[in-house]
């Protein structure tokens, strides 16, 4: 049965709130570790362990022979942390009654550094390093650390015994210790030690949402008032802290197998049980939180002595305590040497006579003080890699410029990659290249969605650049680049090829300027668009011969400009195998964020003014290297194709920056990952607000691994046997044993994920159709979500994870493991995600080594897996059946008199519907859909269809159908008495046929599949129709053919439809298409991070109004509309698969009540019209 009317059956009973699970079913996730306090016996060997933080300062004793805390000391840091620090000491000294050793002392924190130097000890520690070490104490498996105090909260994850990852809580409190304790408190009077007893008594806790401390307020209030009880109330708040966390300090980033948690907040026992809910995983807690920081810099130090990586020496508690210091006056470094501009302001101590200064971005006065003396500039390759691509290669012509002609350029994106190539075409052309030199912030203010750092940068560039004197603004779209030995496609992401779409309509000054934007597929190589570049030259007056000409010389400066590239990387390699004591570090993401010095925070200089080479991945020589299969992302082929290189090279590590919501990382930084091994790597997530100290302590924690990870045995080093599962061959199963069984096979059963409850199964019956037996999942919903997030990073979108937790759920089910489960997963070769989902799928399915499974896509590049054209044929009529059906239920929901009795009649139909496509010929199928039609048309209902408000649901593919993934926008739409028209898939389906017949996409066919392609059209269009015309007589559907040239040629100069990312082209298309003459408002949904969707906000929001009068079969009617309506109803939302926040719930709101203004406004001047 169709699932969409329960769509609260997940826990959102009558009322304000979802509910959460009972806590008290997720205790037993839950360890609480045990720490050894022992007896202080005479001259036992010990270390200090001392924790200076900016609130707090905390020191143990720890003893070495057995890692027994022997003393402790946890006391406020007051702003003073020597004076704390020597406070430690004194308390200290006081607990220990007899002699002792000590023979290290290690310090963390935020005042490690000066407290070091009041200590005289080199056993410096950064918090990162301390708290991992501490954690993997306890449990050598825990790879993530959650960490809430009282007013912080940070995250921390652990690869390869590396803090490769870290954030940590902004100006909002409502993910910390004091949101709760006030909450409590204000709102129901109960005592913080009191909250987890409370929360663990509940059985159902109300589902506050990730929102702000400022609202929870109000939404105890209401739960008071719907007579929810105070256990189900405080547990509300515990889930409600740990989702603040989970949302908004762990974000979208990577959570592994076992987590460790701590923080004060871990002594209230429901919080950490509340993590372990939400996240599905094995949840780890200290014995003492407070302490873990000392204990772990004790322990770093003990591992530091073991391997002489420090030297023993004796420290006397009482000399320490009784130390002084005063302090000089700071001053501001002047940079002038390392031709630095920051002006960091550093201060100096003064111990036993003599001045210390410290502070500062870079390790300038770390190395004055241990007389370390780095050239950085030599060893930061990266700003050469800079200096090659706007400098060096950037070449006059003999002439003088002669046409007076300005060609401006942002300095944003490919640019940081390309700028040889088109600086040198124009100027070898005759023009003056001007290039933007600054991301203004006024600029990046003007981005129309939530996109990537890169991206918002690409604003501020272009804003500088107006306010240049240019002619003419080259703004390409680059599809693709060549990669060597690389795989069928290698496609941009969605962001670098939407960026001449995106800044147009964010900046209109652009519309009144002479800007080219040609279509780049660099994919053969430079060559590839020497037309292009020719046709581009000829529109501004040249002769094929002089663009032939400066394009071949522009090409050749291009790859000159890659091949030094590759000959320094040759140089540094000989240099380090002439030293096998050094390291190198390859720093890999995008040249527009690790290798500019506009977006790579000062990455590069940090690990230079360390002492360390670091130069790009670029420079390596991966040619031979062989790609990985599928990764249809060129920058991604090339990384990974580097990363095995650095993975093989002995002195080679890695360092990778990505950025806040880069949709292509969310896999590749995995595989990225994965490729490592068992190496040590470094992962650096920025954006426009990363703080420059989490940065410095991240690469030191890096730094300290790799120094610790050379010191280890190779043979501790060892890689587990490689495990494939089943593949797909033709009609053929291969399991991972070698078995060929035929897909037909009764012990071969077909799996298909649900993406919209009824689309789902009516695919499902057309596989039966052609002789698979094959069946649906259920729609997913919390629980497989839970599932989905267990096992993936997080960063990738939610379809990806709701699909995985849905199939393994599945398999976790299956009771016949001796039989094939197949799993139908869908395909593209990008530059959207979802052409990743079954490649993620694959690995993690090898990597749990789950046996007779294989995951099938098909697609016309692998013959649809052998099932041929009457499959074919049944899954094109499955999908149209399933669109239409999905518009009938729409209407049900706001027409019907009876919603219960008509949701039962339709379910009636669809299952007699489903039995015919598994089983009848087309014409039983057509006697079928007739008596449906006629079934569903004898339901009551209170109005008319053609009445009706209607918003049309856009977006991404999956979250517009599914119900979970959308909140149910159908049914609470349907309670405003609005109905939605989501888009089908069928008109995806056309899109793509479309992109092949007209060879727009960047995967070519041939000339025969082009016309087969046409062909098949024909006979789809026919079968369209029919389907449609007679589910019409049901009088709930109104008859409309998909008409993709019609609609996208409406709207190409807003976006063209080679942009082939996603739902875009189709999205704006169908918005500007629909709204006004189908329908009185448009929804844009996607999930969290989707770049296709946030493309379409950007442009649906500020062009939608103003391109509507010249889109239409009405213009009059629209002149009227705009008149006295000109704000035309539009909603973006992104889903991450919780509930709305307060602040979408009052968009959505806001949105019904333009719709129904619009709808009315429509209706009169329809009515006047047709008079």
């Amino acid at each position: 049965p169709y699932a969409g009317g329960n769509a609260f059956a997940r826990g959102r009973e009558a009322g304000s709130f979802a509910f959460f699970p009972a806590l008290a079913d997720y205790e037993q996730q839950v360890v609480f570790k045990q720490m050894d306090r022992q007896e202080i016996k005479p001259f036992d060997q010990c270390i200090i362990g001392l924790d200076v933080g900016s609130t707090t300062t905390k020191a143990i004793l720890l003893r070495t022979t057995d890692d027994a805390v022997l003393a402790s000391v946890y006391l406020r840091t007051n702003g003073d942390p020597v004076g704390a620090s020597r406070e430690c000491y004194r308390s200290l000294q006081a607990q220990v009654q007899v002699p002792l050793k000590v023979i290290g002392l290690g310090t963390t924190g935020s005042g490690r550094a000066i407290a070091g130097l009041h200590a005289q000890t080199e056993g410096v520690v950064n918090e990162i390093i301390a708290h991992a070490t501490a954690a993997v104490h306890f449990d050598a498996e825990v790879d993530t650390i959650f960490e809430i105090g009282g007013q912080d909260a940070k995250y921390t994850y652990i690869t390869n015994k590396v803090p490769s990852d870290y954030a940590m809580n902004e100006a909002c409190s409502a993910g910390t210790g004091s949101f709760l304790e006030e909450a409590a408190k204000e709102a129901m009077g109960i005592e913080t030690s009191e909250i987890g007893d409370i929360a663990l008594r509940s059985r159902r806790a109300p589902n506050f949402n990730d929102q702000c401390a400022a609202f929870i307020g109000s939404n105890i209030k209401t739960a008071i008032q719907e007579g929810i009880n105070q256990e189900d109330i405080v547990s509300g708040l515990v889930y409600a802290i740990c989702q603040n966390y989970v949302n908004r300090v762990k974000g979208n980033r990577l959570v592994g197998k076992k987590i460790f948690m701590q923080g004060g907040v871990c002594y209230n026992k429901a919080v950490p049980v509340a993590m372990a809910a939400l996240t599905g995983k094995t949840i780890i807690v200290p014995p003492e939180p407070g302490l873990m920081g000392a204990f772990g810099v004790a322990l770093d130090i003990k591992q530091k002595l073991r391997l002489g990586l420090l030297e023993e020496k004796t420290f006397d508690l009482g000399v320490l305590a009784g130390r002084g210091v005063s302090y000089g006056a700071s001053f501001i470094c002047s940079g002038a040497k390392d031709k630095c501009d920051r002006k960091c302001v550093i201060n100096q101590i003064i111990i036993d006579g003599r001045k210390y200064p410290f502070g500062g971005a870079c390790n300038k006065y770390y190395n004055l003080r241990k007389n370390l003396h780095y050239n950085a500039e030599e060893l930061n390759y990266v700003a050469l890699r800079e200096k090659l691509i706007f400098e060096r290669y950037v070449r006059m012509p003999e002439q003088q410029v002669r046409n007076g002609i300005k060609v401006g350029m942002i300095k944003s994106l490919m640019v940081n990659t390309l700028y040889p190539l088109y600086h040198n075409f124009f100027t070898q052309l005759g023009y003056e290249v001007v290039l933007s030199t600054t991301a203004a912030a006024e600029g990046m203010e003007k981005k129309g969605a939530s996109f990537c750092y890169p991206v918002e940068q690409a604003h501020g560039f272009m804003e500088d650049l107006l306010k240049k004197d240019v002619d003419i603004i080259f703004l390409p779209h680059v599809m693709g680049l060549s990669v060597t030995n690389g795989i069928g496609a290698s496609v941009t992401c969605p962001f670098v090829q939407g960026e001449p779409y995106y800044l147009k309509t964010a900046f209109p000054l652009l519309r009144e300027k002479t800007v080219l934007s040609p279509m780049l597929y660099l994919e053969d190589g430079a060559a590839a668009v020497r037309n292009t570049f020719v046709e581009m030259a000829a529109s501004l007056g040249h002769t094929p011969g002089e663009a032939e000409r400066a394009y071949n010389a522009a090409s050749a400066i291009q790859e000159a400009a890659m091949k030094e590239m590759k000959e320094i990387g040759r140089v540094i390699l000989q240099e380090l195998r002439d030293k096998p004591e050094k390291i190198g570090i390859v720093l890999f993401g995008r040249a527009y964020n690790a290798c500019s010095k506009h977006a790579n925070m000062g990455i590069p200089p940090k690990f230079a003014s360390r002492g360390q080479l670091i130069f790009p991945w670029e420079f390596l020589e991966f040619d031979e290297v062989a790609p990985v299969h599928h990764m249809f992302w060129a920058t991604g082929q090339m990384i990974l194709k580097a990363a095995a290189l650095v993975r093989r090279h002995p002195q080679l590590f890695a360092a990778y920056i990505t950025n806040f919501s880069c949709g292509p990382d969310s896999f590749i930084v995995s595989y990225f990952r994965d490729a490592m091994g068992q190496k040590p790597s470094l992962t650096l997530e920025l954006d426009s607000h990363t703080a420059d100290a989490g940065i410095d302590t991240r690469i030191e924690a890096f730094l300290d691994v790799i120094n610790s990870f050379c010191h280890l045995p190779t043979e501790g080093r060892a890689e587990r046997a490689a495990f494939s599962i089943g593949e797909i061959d033709a009609g053929t199963v291969v399991t991972e044993d070698g078995r060929r069984i035929s897909l037909a096979d009764q012990h071969v059963e077909v799996i298909v994920p649900s993406m919209g409850a009824v689309n789902a199964r009516l695919f499902a019956a057309s596989l039966r159709y052609a002789g698979v037996k094959a069946r649906s999942l259920p729609p997913s919903g919390e629980h497989e979500l839970s599932i989905g997030r267990a096992n993936a990073s997080c960063k990738e979108c939610l379809p990806y994870m709701l699909v995985l937790g849905s199939i393994l759920n599945d398999l976790r089910q299956r009771t016949e493991t001796h039989k094939v489960h197949v799993y139908f997963v869908t395909d593209s070769s990008g530059p959207c995600r979802f052409g990743q989902y079954h490649i993620s799928l694959k690995a993690l399915l090898a990597k749990q080594q789950v046996k007779n499974v294989a995951v099938l896509s098909l697609t016309a590049h692998n013959g649809y897996a052998g099932l041929g054209g009457r499959f074919q044929l049944r899954a094109w009529q499955s999908i149209i059946i399933g669109d239409v059906l999905m518009e009938v239920y729409s209407a049900l929901l706001v027409l019907a008199k009876d919603k219960a009795a008509a949701k039962t009649v339709f379910n009636k139909a669809s299952a007699a519907i489903e039995q015919s496509i598994a089983t009848d010929d087309w014409d039983g199928l057509k006697q079928t859909l007739k008596r449906a039609a006629q079934l569903l048309g004898q339901i009551p209902l209170e109005g008319a269809l053609g009445d009706t408000p209607k918003v049309a649901l856009l977006g991404e593919i999956f979250v517009r159908v599914d119900g979970f993934s959308n909140q149910y926008l159908a049914e609470k739409l349907a309670e405003k008495g609005i109905m939605v028209k989501v888009a089908p898939i069928a008109e995806f389906v056309s899109f793509c046929d479309y992109l092949l017949q007209n060879g727009l996409y960047h995967v070519k066919h041939g000339l025969m599949t082009r016309m087969m392609s046409k062909l098949k059209t024909f006979f789809k269009q026919y079968h369209e129709r029919m389907i449609k015309e007679i589910i019409a007589e049901s009088g709930l559907y109104e008859v409309h053919m998909i008409d993709v040239p019609y609609i996208c040629g409406n709207t190409k100069h807003l976006i063209s439809p080679r942009f082939t990312a996603g739902d875009t082209t189709l999205t704006v298309a169908a918005a500007v298409n629909e709204i006004i003459d189908e329908v009185a408002g448009v929804v844009n949904v996607g999930p969290f991070g989707c770049m296709p969707s946030r493309i379409s906000e950007a442009i649906i929001s500020e062009r939608i109004a103003d391109e509507k009068i010249s889109v239409t079969h009405d213009r009059a009617l629209v002149q009227k509309v705009l008149r006295e309506h000109p704000a035309l109803p539009f909603l973006s939302i992104e889903c991450d698969g919780n509930p709305f926040p307060l602040v979408v719930e009052a968009k959505l709101e806001i949105f019904c009540l333009q719709v129904d203004c619009m709808h009315r406004v429509l209706q009169k001047h329809k009515q006047t019209h047709a008079g």
